[in-house]
C-alpha cells in the first residue's frame, strides 16, 4: 500500500503540470461556433482535441481545432464519447477564440448534434483554474492540418 499511494498521486498530478490557464491564450469575449463534419479526435492528455472542417467567426474555411476537456475527465462524463465524435459525424461545436489571429484554435465548449442533442466537450465558462509554476507557460495551441 505504500507504494501504490504515492504512486496514484504522481500519476494524478502530473498530467495537472501540463495544464495551461486560459486568459494568455483565448478570449472569453469572443465565443463562436462552427458547423460542420468532425475530421479527427486526438484523446490525449493534457486535453482532448476535435479537428472540424467548417467556416470560422472570419470567414476562413478550412480545419480548426477545439481544445476539450482532459480525456480521464470526459470518460467519467460520458463513457461513449469516442463512439459519438467519430470523424464524419456533423456537429456545431462552440468555443473561445484563440487570442493569437494566425491560430486556428479555440478552447471548446459544447457540441450539438445532428439530432439536438448536447454534450460538454471543454468547459462551460473561462477559467484560469490553472497556473504555471514557472511563467510564462510552455504552451501551443493544437496543431491542425
Amino acid at each position: 500500500m505504500r507504494f501504490w499511494l504515492p504512486a496514484l498521486v504522481a500519476i494524478a498530478v502530473f498530467p495537472a503540470g501540463a495544464h495551461h490557464p486560459f486568459t494568455p491564450y483565448y478570449d472569453a469575449t469572443k465565443l463562436a461556433s462552427i458547423s460542420g463534419p468532425i475530421v479527427e479526435l486526438r484523446s490525449v492528455n493534457p486535453h482532448l482535441v476535435l479537428i472540424v472542417e467548417g467556416r470560422g467567426p472570419d470567414g476562413r474555411t478550412g480545419r480548426w481545432a477545439f481544445e476539450g476537456s482532459a480525456p480521464n475527465a470526459l470518460i467519467r462524463r460520458i463513457r461513449d464519447y469516442k463512439e459519438r465524435l467519430k470523424p464524419g459525424t456533423m456537429i456545431t461545436i462552440s468555443g473561445w477564440a484563440a487570442k493569437d489571429p494566425s491560430a486556428r484554435a479555440f478552447s471548446g465548449r459544447e457540441i450539438t448534434f445532428a439530432d439536438g442533442t448536447t454534450m460538454l466537450f471543454g468547459t462551460s465558462a473561462p477559467s484560469d483554474g490553472w497556473s504555471c509554476s514557472s511563467p510564462p507557460c510552455p504552451y501551443t495551441y493544437p496543431k491542425v492540418q
